[in-house]
């Protein structure tokens, strides 16, 4: 029997390196690892991890999507990794279909979210929604599974005969890897000295990461902000996150920047742990997530959060136990509910206690790298005995 290791594949784009923890994990379960994206490969390199890079861009541009498609298409072609896997909006639509020109046996893809196509109701949002069903259809067909980070797009690709029968799953995020959050939270003396530099001594601290689009409801942030300061003394809020260049959906800095009275933009920043570590509310009014991963890491660093009722937010946040919920696009109601946990310092710690418990639970990065270990198997159509076989030779080489 061949229990020589499978070769998976990563793709994504700009923000590939955060499938490094999971790569990692996969990698410690006998697999060959590998990762394509549209970034610089150096955080790859510190973990010896295979990378390619590759043109890719957000927008809808007919010329650089082919540029993509070749130079994917030449790198599975030349190195025939056993497994690809799409994540993100385009990469997750042209994996399976490259993954099956080049006769690569095992193509699976993750649907992070449906993004501003079903989150908005804008003309342009409703002309797109068929061409998106008719592409996601299409690149089902071609892979041999189809992941879903939350039950109302697993439904709605169900409803609209997107995916194959029997050849979806359903996966809650990319994993958090939450010991090694706790080992990277700095010390009180490291702490107070950020606090110092941020001009945050003496203040409840509001956090939001996200990009700065629309609909990750930095807007309504931004005057949820202006309404609480208002009325309460003593509050900082922050804003962390890169300005976009998505059209419509990006916001200006001007937009930002006339809020700095109430706001504090800092920009991208590498320390994040750090700044969850000073921030007593994490919020994040989201119109719709696939599985957010900041609401996770700021969960498991024991947050009380802030989100909307919407898919991928709400599967993270159960109102009024970790966290509240609030609907989408409403200023007013964010407000109320960051004004409700800054007035009770007893609420805070509870709900932050128990969103560790709830990423702890569900949404560990060990769970995660459990499931798709066995999506792996499933696609490549391994046996119960073979799996049995490759795991018993993963044994023997970490015992050795």
């Amino acid at each position: 029997m061949n229990t020589v290791p499978k070769t998976i594949w990563h793709v994504g784009g700009e923000d590939i390196r955060f499938r490094i923890p999971l790569l990692l994990a996969l990698r410690d379960r006998g697999f060959n690892v590998g990762a394509v994206g549209s970034e610089n490969g150096d955080a790859f390199a510190k973990y010896q991890i295979p990378y390619f890079q590759y043109t890719l861009e957000r927008e809808i541009n007919p010329l650089a999507d082919i540029q993509a498609r070749t130079q994917i298409f030449n790198l599975f072609s030349k190195y025939k990794p056993d497994v690809v896997h799409g994540f993100d909006t385009k990469p997750a639509m042209i994996t399976p279909i490259i993954g099956m020109k080049a006769k690569i046996p095992g193509r699976v893809r993750t649907i992070n979210g449906m993004g501003y196509i079903f989150s908005s109701n804008s003309p342009l949002a409703l002309t797109l929604r068929p061409i998106y069903r008719h592409l996601q259809k299409q690149a089902s067909a071609a892979a041999g599974i189809t992941v879903f980070q939350n039950i109302d797009d697993r439904a709605y690709f169900r409803k609209h005969q997107m995916v194959k029968d029997g050849c979806d799953d359903l996966v809650l995020g990319s994993g958090i890897d939450i010991e090694q959050l706790i080992k990277n939270r700095p010390n009180p003396e490291q702490l107070a000295v950020v606090r110092q530099e941020l001009g945050l001594e003496g203040q409840l601290v509001v956090t939001m990461i996200a990009r700065l689009v629309v609909a990750k409801g930095v807007r309504e942030y931004l005057d949820a902000a202006r309404i609480v300061c208002q009325k309460m003394p003593n509050v900082k809020f922050i804003l962390i996150g890169p300005f976009s260049s998505e059209g419509r959906q990006a916001i200006p800095i001007k937009e930002v920047q006339q809020q700095a009275e109430f706001v504090s933009y800092l920009g991208v920043r590498n320390d994040i742990t750090t700044l969850l570590s000073l921030s007593d509310i994490f919020v994040l009014p989201s119109y719709r997530e696939g599985m957010s991963r900041v609401l996770l890491e700021a969960g498991a660093m024991q947050l009380p959060l802030i989100t909307t009722n919407t898919p991928g937010c709400k599967d993270i946040v159960r109102d009024g136990w970790n966290g509240l919920l609030v609907p989408p696009r409403n200023a007013k109601a964010l407000a109320t509910a960051i004004l409700q946990l800054l007035k009770s310092p007893d609420q805070r710690i509870l709900m932050g206690t128990r969103s560790e418990m709830h990423v702890r639970e569900n949404f560990s990065l060990q769970k995660v790298a459990d499931s798709y270990t066995n999506i792996y198997y499933r696609v490549l159509g391994l046996s119960h005995s073979e799996q049995l076989q490759l795991n018993k030779s993963r044994s023997e080489v970490n015992y050795l």
